[in-house]
């Protein structure tokens, strides 16, 4: 959405193959896009990125903290290095990358930082407690580095989706629905039927929420956690 909004979109993920699809589709629409394999999870590797991106653009106008992963387990058979690799992508990833680009919003004065965090985050998941914790780490330092940043023109804001349609959210169901001796499809309805739109989030809804926060409008908002649930929650 970004790239039809002309914007330059330099993306990063572990998955070189399906990184360069979805550049290479951005491209074919008329848009500007660069695939950069990185895995997020290595300092250096982020060093890299970030300097891949300025040499080819000079600048870095926004910064999308949208990589995750997720663990479902009941908490007593949780097991910690499981838990410390999904801290590692959903939250330390995020302060290496918040890290590495700000330096260079600061010295522009100028920015805009929007992170991926969960509804899970404000209403904790049975199960999931991994994955809800990060997320809730996340809206704890979305915030603080708006409180840090607020005064020099850049914003740092966090959207709070829920059973977004998309791949990671359907492999979480798969887990959980075996967990209850039932089918994804089966635990997958009952999650329809639960929220009050009786259905689930598009990528684009979320993306749509991210546009309006790294546009010029949307300067005046800064250290908040933004649900797209379609009425799950109301806070």
């Amino acid at each position: 959405m970004a790239a039809e909004a002309g914007a330059r979109v330099v993306m990063a993920s572990r998955s070189a193959d399906e990184l360069e699809q979805a550049a290479a589709e951005i491209r074919d629409g008329g848009g500007e896009a660069r695939a950069v394999p990185t895995d997020v999870t290595d300092a250096d590797a982020v060093k890299a990125l970030v300097k891949t991106t300025l040499d080819a653009y000079d600048r870095i106008d926004v910064l999308v903290n949208n990589a995750a992963t997720n663990y479902v387990a009941n908490l007593v058979m949780a097991k910690e290095d499981a838990l410390r690799r999904l801290y590692d992508v959903n939250v330390f990833a995020v302060f290496r990358c918040t890290q590495a680009v700000l330096r260079h919003m600061i010295r522009r004065k100028s920015g805009r930082i929007v992170n991926i965090s969960s509804v899970s985050a404000k209403v904790g998941a049975a199960y999931n407690s991994a994955y809800a914790s990060s997320k809730a780490a996340l809206i704890g330092f979305t915030k603080s580095v708006a409180r840090e940043t607020a005064r020099i023109g850049i914003t740092s804001n966090a959207i709070c989706p829920w059973h977004v349609d998309t791949e990671l959210v359907h492999e979480a169901m798969t887990h959980r629905a075996k967990m209850f001796g039932k089918t994804a499809e089966e635990y997958l309805e009952e999650i329809v039927v639960s929220s009050p739109q009786q259905r689930l989030i598009t990528a684009r809804e979320v993306g749509a929420v991210a546009m309006m926060l790294m546009s010029h409008e949307g300067r005046g908002i800064t250290g908040q956690a933004i649900n797209v649930c379609g009425g799950t929650v109301m806070d």
